[in-house]
């Protein structure tokens, strides 16, 4: 019956299979709740500010970790006058946490602190970060680069741009990104995609925007992401550099593959389409999606 189903039908079914669900939601706002007392008793924090995906209502179930920036006050990363380099702040940040959840993996990752709950099922990321400047009336924030430096991110500012572009599409662009999170995830090995990085890209990109179905929206972002080659990104908000679709030249080579792959596939799927050849069409999306759709 699914083989024989519009595949159109089915995209937005998996759509809405792919949303968080209240339970995941509840135990996400219990350990960030417990995090931010934390926080707060053992770190002089201005305030603690949810990031990434949920933030942006593109989570998806099951995979999503929740993110938080935790701004902190410069006093906390003085050392002789000079700010301490980012990667001794997150192993400060790691070892505090590690100390009140000492039955719980916490690890450093890349810019970030995971607090692997429920045997890393329910992941929190904990971004620490120090108040940049405004910019435009926007706050910026220096949080930690992954090599012991610093970068400049304004979770506000981008929360804002991927808010109007969905609004711009109507809705359909949060609901693709969700959909392009699922096919990253929807294997053993995760596509190695940088999530923001994925945010910006089809935020800039205007795909969504039109009468437009959700299958040829999902081609679109495949062929966009072939043609740029996943090169890096301008922040199209004017404050974070360039964002980069990988950590390492290696994964933006799997990466480049793994697309490529998506992309002939999705083609594929959209010319049976098109002929009405539903089942071929499923296929085709089946193999884009692991099996997952």
């Amino acid at each position: 019956m699914l083989a024989r189903a519009n595949p159109q039908f089915n995209m937005l079914s998996l759509a809405n299979r792919i949303q968080p669900q209240g339970g995941e939601l509840g135990s996400a706002r219990k350990h960030l709740l417990t995090v931010r007392r934390r926080l707060a008793s053992s770190f002089d924090v201005s305030r603690v500010v949810p990031i990434g995906s949920h933030s942006r209502g593109a989570a998806i179930r099951w995979y999503s970790d929740v993110d938080v920036m935790a701004v902190l006050r410069r006093n906390e990363v003085k050392w002789g006058g000079n700010v301490i380099s980012s990667a001794t702040l997150l192993q400060k940040v790691r070892d505090d946490l590690q100390d009140r959840y000492v039955n719980t993996q916490v690890r450093r990752d890349g810019q970030a602190v995971v607090v692997g709950f429920a045997g890393g099922q329910q992941s929190l990321d904990v971004v620490p970060a120090l108040f940049d400047r405004l910019d435009k009336l926007r706050p910026v924030y220096a949080i930690p680069d992954g090599g012991g430096g610093w970068l400049q991110s304004s979770p506000d500012a981008h929360s804002r741009f991927i808010a109007t572009a969905v609004a711009r599409s109507g809705g359909k662009l949060r609901k693709v990104i969700q959909l392009l999170r699922w096919w990253k995830c929807s294997r053993i090995h995760p596509v190695p995609i940088n999530s923001f990085y994925l945010d910006l890209v089809l935020g800039d990109s205007g795909i969504c925007v039109g009468v437009k179905q959700y299958t040829f929206c999902l081609y679109e972002a495949f062929k966009l992401l072939a043609g740029r080659q996943c090169r890096g990104i301008r922040d199209p908000v004017g404050i974070a550099g360039t964002v980069y679709s990988a950590q390492t030249e290696a994964q933006a080579e799997t990466l480049n593959d793994a697309v490529g792959f998506a992309l002939s596939h999705a083609r594929a799927a959209i010319i049976a389409e098109a002929a009405k050849d539903f089942a071929e069409s499923n296929r085709q999306w089946s193999v884009v999606f692991n099996g997952q759709f």
